[in-house]
């Protein structure tokens, strides 16, 4: 070969591997930038943590036994002291000014 082919062929080879490195380079740089675009929609959502959600899901959690604790007091209360309904009284109220 030639020492201009070899110029040639090295310059070339050189040029390759600059574009490479230009192009590793971008594909860096979009990396980042599209994280830094993914985050910045993230934070724009107004999420919550999960150890936020896990918190309420909790308290939720409790307070749906509470409540169900509550309804079969209730229940227990509403047997030993029979109360009449709102629509009962209305339909004596009714009974007793036809009368």
């Amino acid at each position: 070969m030639k020492k201009s082919e070899h110029t040639s062929i090295g310059d070339f080879l050189a040029l390759g591997e600059t574009a490479l490195s230009v192009l590793l380079g971008a594909s860096k740089e979009m990396k980042a930038h599209l994280s830094d675009k993914r985050e910045s929609v993230v934070r724009s959502l107004d999420l919550v943590t999960r150890d936020e959600f896990d918190a309420a899901f909790a308290m939720i959690k409790k307070m749906r036994q509470i409540q169900g604790d509550l309804d079969k007091r209730l229940t227990v209360l509403e047997k030993k002291m029979p109360v009449s309904s709102p629509q009962k009284q209305a339909r004596k109220k009714t009974i007793s000014k036809k009368n």
